[in-house]
């Protein structure tokens, strides 16, 4: 596979990074000369990653061309651009539907938007493809957990679950001062919450059993995670985390 990225951020780095690391088959990836240093550290990692001069450049020497710029620039690059029909298109690009990529883009070729997460980078995570593509979904199943689906809507509600990342680790960061206050240096609470969190998470890959019941299993009758779990149920924190979705989801899909 050639693969080629129009933009050289954080994502691009990881995506590349996460491919490098687990010997994804690659004939060649291509980077936008955008972000130098990033570009340039992607590029000494392994002899088939190049820098090209410009974006045309990276699209002359792909198959596969995976567009990660942000919603506000994607008009303006993409526009001075020239694909054809050959070019299989992965859109990072939040907020921009199929339909709007391939009128920027102007080329009959595969277009598919996915969702990959800087976790992928590790191995770790997941990404949303829609709609269903196996160029797609070979990348990110070596990532990760490769999640597909057909309808855009669906695939937008997928995207603003991401929008809670900083709200995880705020949860985490509360847990962490409470922790601080109660006498534990920084360090340990930093520790501590880490692992605490990476083996709840790995229980969610365990089986089948559904979100609602690893909550049953983890409380108590009359315990403290019975209590805790009652006290922000009454005070609708769970309540203001769906409408928080709601009002993303809406900016997201051009309604708000």
């Amino acid at each position: 596979m050639r693969l080629g990225f129009i933009g050289t951020g954080a994502i691009t780095q990881a995506v590349v990074t996460g491919l490098l690391r687990f010997d994804f088959p690659l004939e060649r990836i291509s980077l936008s000369p955008r972000n130098a240093r990033t570009a340039a550290a992607l590029a000494a990692l392994d002899k088939r990653v190049q820098v090209c001069e410009c974006n045309q450049d990276v699209l002359e020497a792909s198959d596969v061309v995976c567009l990660a710029v942000v919603p506000q620039i994607a008009a303006d690059v993409l526009s001075e651009l020239h694909f054809d029909a050959r070019h299989h298109v992965v859109s990072f690009i939040a907020g921009i539907s199929i339909d709007e990529v391939r009128r920027l883009v102007r080329a009959q070729g595969k277009v598919v938007r996915a969702i990959p997460l800087p976790a992928v980078a590790e191995g770790k995570g997941s990404t949303a493809i829609c709609p269903a593509d196996h160029v797609a979904k070979s990348l990110f199943s070596a990532l990760g957990q490769a999640v597909e689906v057909d309808d855009e809507a669906r695939f937008d509600a997928l995207l603003a679950v991401t929008a809670t990342m900083a709200s995880f680790y705020a949860v985490l960061e509360a847990q962490a001062s409470w922790l601080v206050r109660q006498g534990l240096d920084d360090d340990a609470a930093r520790s501590f919450l880490s692992g605490y969190s990476v083996g709840l998470a790995h229980d969610t890959t365990r089986g089948e059993r559904s979100f609602t019941e690893l909550i049953e299993h983890s409380m108590t009758p009359g315990g403290i995670n019975e209590q805790v779990h009652d006290e922000l149920s009454k005070r609708g924190t769970y309540a203001h985390l769906g409408d928080a979705l709601d009002r993303v989801l809406m900016r997201i899909q051009g309604r708000a």
